[in-house]
């Protein structure tokens, strides 16, 4: 009898522990991080897409090699504009910002020297002559 109840408390303490994590899963403890990065993607739904050259120290106009890169920016035209803010992915997440440097860009078959700066802001376009 003794060791029928030494079992029986064993068995129930094993329940416990279980149904604490599934108490702990049906409250929704993970749930902030779900919202965070759905709020992300959300806001990085509209972003539009360019050719690019990777960093480069100075004007990038006289960058010869091909244009292989891919990034986005959160402004509402075609081509990135000061102040937008430039991402290596078509996420808003501050670790696919750009690296501050010059880019060679292609827009509408034109080529323009982006300029950015720290976290990933664009600070001056211009056309390459």
């Amino acid at each position: 009898m003794l060791c029928s109840t030494k079992t029986r408390l064993q068995n129930q303490s094993v329940m416990a522990l279980g149904n604490a994590n599934t108490s702990a899963q049906s409250r929704g403890k993970n749930k902030s991080v779900i919202v965070k990065r759905r709020k992300e993607v959300v806001l990085a739904k509209g972003y539009n897409s360019f050719a690019s050259s990777t960093v480069q120290a100075s004007n990038a106009c006289r960058f010869g090699g091909s244009l292989s890169e891919t990034f986005y920016h959160n402004g509402s035209r075609t081509l990135p504009a000061a102040n937008d803010v430039v991402y290596s992915t078509r996420r808003a997440n501050p670790r696919g910002v750009l690296e501050a440097g010059h880019y060679k860009i292609v827009i509408g078959g034109r080529n323009y020297n982006m300029e950015v700066g720290s976290s990933g802001v664009v600070s001056a376009v211009n056309g390459c002559r």
